[in-house]
This record gives structure tokens, C-alpha cells and sequence, in this order.
């Protein structure tokens, strides 16, 4: 008969650490440690996985997650393999070969798993359905590659002696995959018995073994708690790719961030105040706003729904403290702008009539007007007299004679593309100094003016704009495409223009890059019109999305793009020279003349184009 084991002690700080998390509890995350970054191994594990299991991982960093359970676990979500943020060293094993066991079993999934029906299973059989699961893709695996048993053993730590079922679930987990181990439970035994006498490469039996193996666990007597009774192996994912999705949350549009903020309610906790972004103190000062129900404009880092959302896109940020490319990192989403009132574009245009006719003389002067002969051809438009002469006095002399005696007239054409890209950030919205306009109203009458400039020379060109709310949500604006029309529905969205949230400028650059580098002319513009330097909620280092921006830069340049920034910015010295350089930029002291200022900036930097 089995003695009945007592639950450990009640700990109120353990139950403010489960249910809020550790992140601005115990100070976990400023506790110096002994490991290896994500950062410092990406680049070897996509080599890894690639050469040793055949597999283009897409790798991306949890972050510092709030909770241990749903922070900084290895998942799978939407093709896309999450691994910590930092992994210290497991007693003799470093850090980086944690990563790669972490890799390899979230590989064994993706090659030898199959997904299950929570139908019908309670928390403690779908833990051991994951266990199996666990021990059955890697047995595979070590059929395959032997060498995996002794690498993953090392991980395996756990000793007799525990009383909690998640102790028990580890011993269960070693003694599944090391046959050395002996372990003096019957039902230990009892399971490992069980799972040998079937074929790994069959999977029918695993939930019937789960459900066996849950009903005699039931005669000890020890209690299950779903939430802090699981697997602690750091190599080892959540498991969430052994179940079928569950429609619902998909059917309401629930986001995996909004889910994972459902948190136990304490004192009045606002939780939808709590941060869920990678800053420590971020966390710590959003946790007092939400225990006292004020809000705090800091670190906000939720990703929102993309319904609306004409694509979704993916890029890298730069980190120049680490000096590092933090993969997939950014979130871009590109939708359609909100349109106006067209009219109102036809007002802008009948206000400045007087420039426009200045502009005039000017923009003639771009126009090309010189034409090119290319003579001594074999087929072309029209006879090269000369050389015809010379051809038939050669016959008269009895020499052979050139039979080039063709000519073409090429007309000279401009082969550039040009896309402004706008910053739209809350900050717009502001008077300008001395008068009524708002920047954002200016920004919309340089745009009326330059999109009618370019019109009448010719050049193919774009307007696009950008605002963001934390990396997880820039949103990307097209107003006029490469080519659409200038028609009535591009000046409705150009009338609509609104301007909102913060600055990524960054992940802008780097999707106005993309948009560029689809235009097949030999000389690509992209011109910056901001009023500010790089900001966002989620980020307090103002360095840090200065050199992001920088980096985008650099990438364009690359690309064979020339970047050009017109800030209103007075202060900009400071800052924009270390983004596009000393040559690359123009601050506009007077605002108000911006409307003047781009057509001109335009035809100066097209000028050779």
C-alpha cells in the first residue's frame, strides 16, 4: 500500500510569482547569469538545423517573457521555432549546447509528431500524453541518430525522492529516454514497460496509455496542479504542437498575447494595464499602474488582430549594444489608408496656383529633350546617307561594301523611380509655430504639390506613409502605388491622411526598401519627410532605434537606393546625420515653406537622373 504524501506548503510569494509572473517579483531578470544569448547562437542553429536535419529553421527570440510558462518556453507558432531570450548552463552542459538540444526536439516534432484531440482528456492525462508524445519522437530520432540519446541524457537530472506530480512526470521522462536510469517506483516502471511493448512509429496508443497510466497515478493520492505541475526541462517546448488548434479562439479573434494576458484577477488588477514587452523596468512600472488602475503611456507591446491588414510582413531590428540583427523582430502591417474628401486636394492645388507656375520652368528643364543616333546598323528606322555613299562608291571601285548603312534615333528618357515615404506619427498633429496649420496639413499640401510635379515630368513614383504602436504593430500606408493612376481615389487617401501613434522608422524604411527595389529603373529614390527622431512605446534607448534606422539606411544603400531625409526637426543635428549621413539630409528651418521646399528638393536631386 502507498503512503499518502503531503503537498508541499502553502508560499503566498510562490502564489504572487505563478499567477503574476516573475518578471517584477522576485527581480529574476537582474540577477547576474552564467550562459549564453539567443543572439550568439542564431546564426549557428539555422546552420544546424539546416545541415544536420534538412530543415530551413525560421528563428525568432521569445524576448524576456513575463512568465516563465508562457515567456521564455521553446514553441512553435505559425512556422516559426521561438526559443529564450538566454539560457544559462545546465550544471556541465553550456548554454549553447542547451540551444541545440532545444532545436533538435523541437525538430523531432516538426518531423515525427502528429497533433491530438484534448476531447475527452483532463489536465493530468494530456500532461502525460505530452510526455509520451515527447519520449516517442525522440526515440525515433535516436533511431535515426543514436548520438541524440547521450546528448539529450545530459539534460535529464532528476533523481527519486519527490512528492509533486511534475517530479514524478520528470522521472517519468528520464527513465522513458535513458535505459541506464533505474527508477525504484512501480508506476514508473509499470510505464516504461508499457511504452516498450508498442512501436514508436505508431501513434494510436499513446492517448489509451495516457488514460491507463493517469488512472493508477489517481491511487497515490497526490494532487495535480495544471498549472505548476509540468516538465522544467529548458530544452523541451510547451507542447502546444501536440494539440489540434481549437477553433474558438480563432472564431473571436483572439490573439496569442490577448490570451495570454487571462490572468488570475488580485486586489482589482487591471491586467489589460500589464506589459508585455522585453524592457524589465517597463514591466515593473505598467504592474503599479495596473495595481492602482491608471494608465501609463510606457512599453506597451501588444500584437494586435491583421484582419485589416492588406500583408503582413516580418523584418529585423538591429541592436547596437549587442551588435546583432534580432531576426523576424519587427511586425509590419500594410493596409489601405482611410480616404477623405478629394475636393480638398483640388483646393490645395487652386491655393498654390502662383508656385505651381513658378515650378513650371523648372520642372520644363527636367523634361528630356535631346535624342541619340545610333548609326552603321544592319536594320534600323531610316538610311544613314553617309554611309550609303560610302557604300556605293566602294561598289564602283570594286570593293566590298559595308552593309551597315542603317540608322535609329533613340529618344532620351528619364529611368528613375521615386517613393516618398511620410511620418505619420502622433506629433504631426501639432500647429506650427505662428499659425493655425498643423504639420500633418502641410505634409498633405507638399504632397498634393510634389505627386503634381512629378505628374508632368514623367518619372514613376510612389507616396506611401507609416505610424507604429510598438514593434509588433508598424502600420504601413499606400496612398498612390508605382503604377496607379493619380486618379480621384489616390488624392481621397491623400485628403485622409490622419496622424497617430509613434515612429519605427526603421521597419518603414526597410518595407519602402522592398516596395523600391521591384522598380527595374537604373537610378531609385527614396525620400524621408519627418518631423522627428526614431521613437516608440516599447523602447526608452533613443540610441536604439537611431541605429536601427541607420542599419535600414545602410541596407537601401546596398540595394542600390539612394535614401534622401527632409526633416522639420530644428534640433535634428543631433541625430539624422548618424542615420543617413552627412550629405543625405535637409533640415527645413522654416515649416511653413515645406510645401515649396520637396518639389524643389525633388528636381534638385533628379536632376542627372
Amino acid at each position: 500500500m502507498t503512503a499518502t504524501v503531503r503537498p508541499p506548503r502553502f508560499s503566498f510569494k510562490a502564489f504572487l510569482i505563478r499567477h503574476l509572473g516573475s518578471g517584477s517579483i522576485d527581480q529574476e531578470h537582474l540577477l547576474p547569469r552564467v550562459g549564453v544569448s539567443y543572439e550568439t547562437v542564431r546564426r549557428r542553429l539555422f546552420y544546424y538545423g539546416r545541415s544536420f536535419w534538412g530543415k530551413e529553421l525560421r528563428l525568432a527570440s521569445t524576448g524576456y517573457g513575463w512568465s516563465w510558462r508562457y515567456g521564455r518556453r521553446v514553441n512553435w507558432d505559425e512556422g516559426i521555432l521561438y526559443l529564450p531570450e538566454w539560457l544559462e548552463n545546465q550544471g556541465p552542459v553550456p548554454g549553447q549546447e542547451v540551444y541545440r538540444a532545444a532545436v533538435a526536439h523541437a525538430l523531432c516534432h516538426e518531423r515525427y509528431g502528429v497533433r491530438y484531440p484534448r476531447k475527452g482528456l483532463d489536465g493530468l492525462t494530456q500532461r502525460l500524453v505530452e510526455v509520451l508524445e515527447d519520449a516517442r519522437v525522440e526515440a525515433l530520432a535516436i533511431r535515426d541518430c543514436p548520438s541524440l540519446q547521450g546528448f539529450w541524457s545530459r539534460l535529464h537530472t532528476v533523481v527519486p525522492g519527490g512528492w509533486t506530480t511534475g517530479h514524478y512526470l520528470e522521472r517519468l521522462a528520464r527513465a522513458l529516454l535513458d535505459p541506464d536510469y533505474q527508477d525504484g517506483d512501480p508506476w514508473v516502471q509499470e510505464a516504461c514497460r508499457q511504452f516498450l511493448m508498442h512501436d514508436v512509429g505508431d501513434t494510436a496508443f499513446i492517448p489509451g496509455l495516457a488514460r491507463a497510466l493517469a488512472r493508477t497515478y489517481r491511487k497515490k493520492r497526490i494532487r495535480f496542479h495544471a498549472d505548476s505541475d509540468g516538465l522544467t526541462l529548458t530544452y523541451r517546448d510547451d507542447n502546444r504542437c501536440c494539440w489540434e488548434e481549437e477553433p474558438r479562439a480563432a472564431m473571436h479573434g483572439i490573439t496569442k498575447t490577448k490570451v495570454r494576458n487571462r490572468r488570475w484577477r488580485l486586489f482589482g488588477l487591471n491586467l489589460d494595464m500589464i506589459d508585455e514587452s522585453d524592457n524589465p523596468s517597463a514591466k515593473q512600472d505598467s504592474l503599479l499602474a495596473a495595481l492602482f488602475n491608471f494608465r501609463l503611456n510606457i512599453g506597451v507591446s501588444v500584437e494586435e488582430s491583421a484582419d485589416d491588414a492588406l500583408g503582413v510582413y516580418r523584418y529585423p531590428e538591429w541592436d547596437y549594444k549587442a551588435q546583432v540583427e534580432r531576426f523576424s523582430w519587427a511586425r509590419v502591417l500594410e493596409k489601405n489608408p482611410p480616404e477623405g474628401d478629394a475636393g480638398l486636394v483640388d483646393d490645395i492645388i487652386a491655393e498654390h496656383k502662383p508656385l505651381i507656375s513658378k515650378m513650371r520652368f523648372m520642372l520644363d528643364a527636367l523634361q528630356p529633350t535631346e535624342s541619340l543616333r545610333q548609326r552603321k546598323l544592319e536594320e534600323g528606322e531610316d538610311v544613314d546617307i553617309n554611309a550609303a555613299i560610302q557604300a556605293q562608291c566602294d561598289i564602283r571601285m570594286r570593293v566590298h561594301p559595308d552593309p551597315r548603312i542603317m540608322m535609329r534615333t533613340l529618344r532620351k528618357e528619364r529611368d528613375i523611380a521615386v517613393l516618398v515615404l511620410l511620418d505619420l506619427s502622433r506629433s504631426t498633429n501639432e500647429s506650427v509655430q505662428g499659425q493655425e496649420q498643423t504639420i500633418l496639413g502641410l505634409t498633405q499640401q507638399a504632397c498634393v504639390l510634389l505627386a503634381d510635379a512629378i505628374g508632368k515630368v514623367g518619372d514613376p513614383f510612389a507616396i506611401h506613409g507609416f505610424c507604429s504602436d510598438s514593434r509588433h504593430n508598424v502600420s504601413y500606408y499606400v496612398f498612390k502605388e508605382f503604377g496607379q493612376a493619380y486618379d480621384r481615389q489616390a488624392k481621397a487617401r491623400i485628403a485622409g491622411m490622419r496622424g497617430r501613434l509613434s515612429t519605427r522608422m526603421g521597419a518603414a524604411l526597410r518595407h519602402a526598401t522592398v516596395h523600391l527595389a521591384q522598380q527595374r529603373k537604373s537610378r531609385r529614390l527614396l525620400i524621408m519627410l519627418t518631423d522627428g527622431e526614431p521613437s516608440d512605446v516599447d523602447v526608452r534607448d533613443r540610441k536604439y532605434l537611431r541605429y536601427d534606422a541607420r542599419r535600414a539606411v545602410e541596407d537601401a544603400v546596398r540595394a542600390g537606393i539612394q535614401v534622401y531625409c527632409m526633416t522639420l526637426d530644428s534640433g535634428a543635428d543631433r541625430y539624422v546625420s548618424t542615420i543617413f549621413g552627412t550629405r543625405n539630409y535637409l533640415v527645413v528651418d522654416h515649416v511653413a515653406r515645406l510645401p515649396e521646399k520637396l518639389p524643389m528638393l525633388y528636381a534638385g536631386l533628379t536632376r542627372k537622373g
